[in-house]
């Protein structure tokens, strides 16, 4: 494929025959996604089918992303949550993550390069100088998003769990406190209904 043909670039959409875009590893979310969906309204209806990666190593970050589904026609694999299979397209296309909308073209910070082969609507159809920095522009926005959500997912990470910590604290310390007055209650009730005498005989 030549430099000028690999970015060319039509979407067949629910003509698709790969649904590469929809079945690949991993759609990863930024913050930035997150500020879209809020601005947009949509946050409460996404953020269910969005999931944090937890790292499986010591090079492994945290990472947003879009949970997973088994396809129904290939149950061993799997597909984003909100890939519709009947409809052979995405449920929230118009507010999808920036790495939908930029695929299969990414930045990696030095240049540009395809994610996918498998994108069937590469090479196809005709990209202007305009439409194409507008999809360099894209991939480079959703480079410095990914980029800003590892770098600060971690932090945000510790202090929500941090305070979570701090919260079961205070109400395990709150519910210690609660048990010993009962006791302390209890043990006054009892004492009330079996006085004594100084000798130490029921009076």
């Amino acid at each position: 494929m030549s430099e000028k043909s690999k970015y060319n670039f039509k979407c067949l959409e629910q003509k698709c025959t790969t649904k590469a875009c929809h079945i690949r590893p991993q759609v990863t979310v930024t913050l930035g996604d997150l500020g879209r969906w809020t601005a947009q309204g949509y946050l409460m209806n996404i953020i269910p089918g969005v999931s944090m990666k937890m790292p499986t190593s010591e090079e492994d970050g945290l990472v947003l992303e879009m949970a997973r589904k088994p396809l129904e026609e290939k149950p061993e694999s799997t597909c984003c949550i909100f890939y519709n299979e009947k409809a052979n397209g995405c449920e929230i296309r118009y507010s999808r993550p920036i790495s939908c909308r930029t695929y299969p073209l990414e930045f990696n910070g030095e240049k540009y390069y395809l994610s996918s082969k498998d994108c069937p609507g590469v090479g196809h159809g005709e990209i202007s100088k305009e439409v194409l920095q507008a999809a360099r522009n894209l991939a480079e926005q959703e480079y410095k998003e990914r980029t800003e959500t590892d770098a600060t997912l971690p932090a945000i990470y510790s202090i929500i769990m941090t305070e979570l910590i701090r919260q079961s604290a205070e109400a395990m310390k709150k519910r210690s406190e609660d048990e010993k007055k009962e006791q302390d209650t209890s043990k006054s009730e009892k004492s009330d209904e079996n006085p004594t005498t100084e000798n130490g005989k029921d009076t």
